[in-house]
């Protein structure tokens, strides 16, 4: 099984520590893709892929997911599961 998780990007920078823990106890599932979604999150993708069993990285650079809001970043991730 392959898992998608939402990686918190705030500001453009990733909450690695966050995002490590939850790759940690997901790993043991299968595959851990992060996405990096926000109106600059190339450098949170970068680092995302630093850390220990992340398989994959997405990001998705637009203003439209700048604003965190729920709706258009769950549409997003319903596209990609």
């Amino acid at each position: 099984m392959a898992v998608l998780l939402l990686g918190e990007v705030t500001n453009g920078e990733l909450n690695r520590d966050a995002t490590a823990k939850a790759v940690a106890a997901l790993k043991s599932l299968g595959d851990v893709t992060v996405l990096c979604a926000g109106s600059s999150a190339k450098a949170a993708a970068e680092d995302a892929a630093k850390i220990d069993g992340v398989a994959k990285v997405l990001v998705a650079e637009d203003d439209l997911y700048g604003h965190r809001l729920a709706e258009p970043t769950a549409a997003l991730m319903v596209e990609l599961a």
